[in-house]
C-alpha cells in the first residue's frame, strides 16, 4: 500500500486533530463500519436534508479512532474502488463538518435540483484541481486537510484557512470541468445519430469509421466555438449528410465574424442551397 495515507493519518494525529472518513454510501464496508460507532461518532450526510429518504443509502462522514481498524486498511488498500476520502478535524463534532456539506448538497435551478457528489474523490479532486487557492476554506469548510485518490495516486490537500463559511453565490466550484464530459457527449451524438439518420450512418460506415468522423467534427465545433445543441446538432447532421449525398456547403469562417454570426450565415446558406434544389 502507498505509504502516503499513513503518513498522512500519523502527521494529523500528532497535530491534535481528529480523522474524519467521508465514505460512499453503497459501499461495502459501510455497515462494519457503522456497527462499531455510536451515534456520535458518525452522520448520514443526507439525514435532515430534501432527500433524507435516501439517507440510509447515501454517504456518510463518521470519526476514525484507529488507524489499523480493519475495515478503514481495506479500504487503503483499494482505493480504485472510489469510496471516498480522509480529512481532518480540529475536533471530535461532526455538526459543523456535517452542515457544510449538507449546505453544499443541492445545486441546479429551484425547481429541478441535482445532487453533488461530494462524497466522491473524483469531485473533491477535480474541484480542488480547478479552484484557486483562494477558494479552498470556502470549498473545504471546517476540514484541516484532506488525504484522497486521484489520477492512480494518493494526493493531500491543505485547508489555509479551516472554518465555517456561508456558500458562495455562484458556488466556484460547480464550474469544474469534467475531463469526461467529451466522452459522454460523443457517445450521445453517436446514439442520436443511431436513432434518428440511421441510414446515412449505415451509408457513412462503408468508407469512414464513424467514431473518427465525429471526433473531427467536434473538433471543428470546439474551434468554432459551437457549443449550444442546436449549433451541434446542425453541424453533425449536415456534415453527415454531406459525406453521404454530397452537398458541400461553405462552412469556413469570415474574418471578424463571431461564432453566433457564422452560425447564422451558415445555416441561411444551407437553407439557400435547400430552395434551390426544390
Amino acid at each position: 500500500m502507498d505509504t502516503l495515507p499513513c503518513r498522512w493519518i500519523a502527521q494529523q494525529q500528532q497535530a491534535g486533530r481528529w480523522l474524519c472518513l467521508v465514505l460512499e454510501g453503497n459501499h461495502d464496508a459501510r455497515q462494519s463500519l457503522l456497527e462499531v460507532r455510536s451515534l456520535s461518532q458518525y452522520r448520514n450526510l443526507y439525514a435532515e436534508t430534501v432527500v433524507s429518504d435516501m439517507a440510509n443509502t447515501g454517504p456518510v462522514i463518521l470519526l476514525l479512532e484507529q488507524a489499523n481498524e480493519p475495515a478503514l486498511l481495506n479500504l487503503l488498500h483499494a482505493p480504485d474502488t472510489n469510496w471516498g476520502w480522509l480529512g481532518s478535524l480540529p475536533n471530535a463534532d461532526l455538526g459543523s463538518v456535517t452542515r457544510h456539506w449538507r449546505d453544499r448538497l443541492l445545486v441546479g435551478p429551484e425547481g429541478n435540483p441535482a445532487l453533488y457528489r461530494f462524497h466522491d474523490n473524483r469531485t473533491l479532486a477535480r474541484a480542488l484541481g480547478h479552484l484557486g487557492l483562494e477558494y479552498w476554506p470556502l470549498y473545504l469548510g471546517p476540514l484541516i486537510s484532506v488525504c484522497y485518490w486521484h489520477d492512480g495516486a494518493w494526493r493531500q490537500s491543505d485547508n489555509p484557512i479551516p472554518g465555517e463559511y456561508p456558500v458562495p453565490d455562484p458556488a466556484p466550484w460547480l464550474n469544474t470541468p469534467n475531463p469526461r464530459g467529451g466522452a459522454i457527449l460523443h457517445a450521445n451524438i453517436l446514439r442520436y445519430l443511431l436513432t434518428e439518420h440511421s441510414e446515412r450512418l449505415a451509408e457513412l460506415v462503408e468508407f469512414q469509421d464513424p467514431r473518427v468522423w465525429l471526433t473531427q467534427v467536434l473538433e471543428q465545433a470546439r474551434i468554432w466555438q459551437w457549443r449550444g445543441s442546436e449549433q451541434l446538432e446542425f453541424l453533425v447532421v449536415r456534415r453527415l449528410e454531406e459525406a453521404t449525398r454530397g452537398r458541400v456547403i461553405q462552412w469556413q469562417p469570415m474574418a471578424g465574424e463571431t461564432s453566433a454570426d457564422h452560425f447564422e450565415r451558415v445555416v441561411k446558406q444551407w437553407r439557400s442551397m435547400g430552395q434551390a434544389h426544390e
